[in-house]
């Protein structure tokens, strides 16, 4: 309780707690609470029975009063008889201090100079007993030549002194007071005392807790209150052949991978909510088609104690194969050539060793784009409580350049053969690209541990060795592009980094926000040459909800590098997920950057949705501070923007964005997208 209760309050382990339990596909549901020990007994034979008691034990009992004068004697068929009125003269209430009378005169309907019947009468000393107030109401009749004196004598309860809490083992103190508190030092009120009860048995269901308060009673001042809360006695894992759906002896996942999801454990009170939270983190794994529990009262469960066994029911899906697949690449059409022929072929398999180990393999081969790399993911390190995931990369890509080192789309490029100074371009030497044409070529290796920090914080640090080099379409490595600009910090052929990461995300599922934030130091390792660079990342995303379907999202992202900047690192700006209504990397390339979107979304149909959106972006006057000046020999603005509006589909790969904008100089065009921007 808060330190301003006044009432001592004393918190006892479960005992003499009864319930009655049902066992449920999620649970267990406890019956609503019996009747309380305090209650009323009806109906009443006559006004003599309608005397009502409160036994010590705090059970409503019937105590034998006299009758009234002038009544008639009762006969067999009397039930068939209309009741004979009785002239009330004077109403009176003894027994209890001011208030009290005037509460209880205020509740009965009898009025002096009335005529009621019997059972008139008996409703209004029920009435008064029901107020709560009292432990005793005992009518009396007094015959007087004006009528019948009735005089209901009470015996107001006692006043609350403390309360004994048992069974209670976590239910929380501030609750008990909050549903108590009115009720300290005063005269014990058994309305107030139902009332409270129901607040105590909401928070049971709203916290999703199988329990609630069983029973109580008052005596000596003392007000016991008695609680249920179910204990989870075993939990047993059961897993299920997908074509006889019953139990199998030889699981292909340990038992310790799944039992190390459960926040649900024996000893624990059972809690739905909990329960809910546990088969979602085991399905999240991708191990499983299907997750269920199925409760049952354990054989040691009893009334003072009730107990269930848990069985975790689980269906294994298939978590290896390989697979092969061709396709367009769109990276060619968003350069502006023809679309390109790209083949791939994949291995994985996400419970390697049984331990929820993941092992990927990948090649794709374009006629651009080379892509080979290899991935093992240990999504919960062993012995962690933190949940602390490994991933081990290597990688060897191939990639176009064009976004920063490509020649500029029609609506920004310079006059031919100038350059952004009017100066024509430099000697070509075997080292220098003859054309646009420039690929990057990149071999990583890395480690990265990632963890969650809350709910909805997540955070990774990373190390990762790469070497850079770029290269034309016959593979021999350029120092120079074709305007004569370096396309290396370094000045060989190729840049080698050392890089270590740091970035902390932020997700809220109820709102789709998002936040991220990424910081990168490349340091010198084994030589001086090697790069030396900071580089720190931001993103946010926020959906605001509007009145009707309508949902305004806002998102801005931006990021600088401080050091050594090889032109194939500035951040490009402009395309599909940058500013709309240019090429991919046409606005420009900086070493600072930053881009802006509004975007109205509704619905049009089911799985179809438009938008409008305004985007801008800009490098912040930065694309000259890039070695070689990319942007600038290119005739880059350095900024722009896009308006325009489209659709989004959902499909099993993600969302297809079709969509049309115009940029700064009025000059349409469409973009395509697959998965999220």
């Amino acid at each position: 309780m808060s330190a301003g209760a006044q009432i001592p309050l004393l918190l006892l382990g479960n005992n003499d707690a009864k319930t009655d339990i049902d066992v449920l596909q999620w649970g267990l549901r406890v019956r609503s609470a019996p009747p309380t020990r305090v209650h009323m007994a009806r109906p009443f034979g006559s006004l003599s029975d309608a005397a009502l008691q409160s036994r010590p034990d705090g059970v409503t009992q019937q105590k034998q009063v006299p009758k009234l004068v002038g009544t008639r004697k009762e006969t067999a068929n009397k039930s068939d008889r209309p009741q004979e009125r009785i002239l009330i003269s004077e109403v009176e209430i003894t027994g209890a201090d001011a208030d009290l009378k005037k509460l209880a005169m205020n509740t009965i309907k009898t009025r002096p100079n009335f005529a009621y019947t019997l059972d008139e009468v008996k409703k209004d000393v029920e009435r008064v007993f029901n107020t709560g107030w009292f432990r005793e109401c005992v009518p009396d009749a007094v015959d007087t030549r004006d009528g019948v004196k009735l005089i209901i004598k009470v015996v107001p309860n006692e006043e609350l002194k403390g309360m004994v809490m048992t069974g209670a083992n976590i239910l929380p103190n501030n609750v008990i007071d909050n549903a108590l508190h009115d009720m300290q030092g005063k005269t014990m009120n058994f309305v107030s005392v139902k009332r409270a009860i129901k607040k105590l048995d909401s928070w049971y269901s709203d916290q999703g807790i199988v329990g609630q308060v069983t029973d109580f009673d008052f005596k000596e001042g003392i007000l016991r209150i008695q609680c249920a809360e179910a204990v989870v006695g075993s939990i047993d894992l059961q897993f299920i052949d997908p074509q006889t759906q019953l139990p199998r002896e030889k699981p292909r996942t340990r038992p310790e991978i799944i039992r190390r999801h459960l926040q649900t454990e024996p000893g624990k009170v059972y809690s739905l909510t909990q329960a809910k939270r546990d088969i979602a983190s085991i399905y999240s794994t991708g191990l499983f088609e299907d997750v269920s529990i199925a409760p049952k009262e354990a054989e040691d469960s009893t009334e003072t104690h009730p107990k269930i066994d848990l069985t975790l029911n689980l269906l294994e899906r298939k978590t290896g194969g390989m697979g092969a697949g061709g396709g367009l690449s769109a990276q060619a059409t968003a350069e502006g050539g023809m679309p390109g022929f790209v083949g791939s072929f994949s291995y994985s398999e996400k419970n390697l060793f049984g331990l929820n180990h993941r092992l990927s393999a990948r090649a794709e081969l374009g006629q651009i784009d080379k892509n080979f790399q290899v991935v093992y993911t240990d999504p919960w390190l062993w012995g962690d409580k933190h949940r602390t995931s490994r991933t081990i990369s290597l990688m060897n890509t191939r990639t176009s350049g064009f976004v920063v080192l490509g020649r500029p789309a029609p609506e920004t490029a310079a006059a031919a053969g100038t350059t952004a100074n009017g100066l024509g371009a430099g000697p070509v030497s075997s080292t220098s690209a003859s054309s646009d044409t420039v690929l990057l070529s990149r071999l990583t290796g890395g480690v990265e541990y990632q963890r969650p920090l809350s709910a909805t914080w997540s955070g990774t640090l990373g190390a990762h060795v790469q070497r850079t080099s770029c290269i034309n379409e016959h593979g021999i490595k350029l120092n120079t592009d074709c305007y004569g600009a370096p396309l290396t910090c370094s000045g060989h052929p190729e840049d080698k980094q050392l890089l270590t990461s740091m970035s902390t995300s932020y997700g809220n599922p109820e709102d789709d926000s998002q936040l991220l934030f990424s910081l990168d130091q490349s340091v010198p390792f084994l030589q001086r040459d090697w790069l030396r660079f900071t580089r720190f990342r931001l993103r946010v995303d926020k959906p605001i909800p509007l009145p009707g379907p309508f949902t305004w999202l806002l998102k801005a992202k931006g990021g600088h590098v401080q050091g050594d900047l090889p032109p194939y690192e500035a951040f490009p700006i402009g395309g599909t997920n940058s500013v709309r209504g240019y090429s991919e990397g046409s606005v420009g390339s900086g070493r600072s950057w930053i881009e802006c979107t509004s975007e109205l979304r509704f619905p049009v149909m089911s799985a179809v949705s438009g938008c409008l959106f305004f985007d801008y972006g800009s490098d912040l006057g930065s694309g000259a501070s890039v070695i070689g000046n990319p942007a600038g020999i290119r005739e880059k603005p350095g900024w722009g923007y896009g308006y325009g509006g489209g659709v989004r589909m959902d499909t099993p790969v993600g969302p297809l964005r079709l969509e049309y904008a115009w940029n700064a100089k009025h000059v349409g065009r469409f973009h395509v997208g697959v998965g999220y921007d």
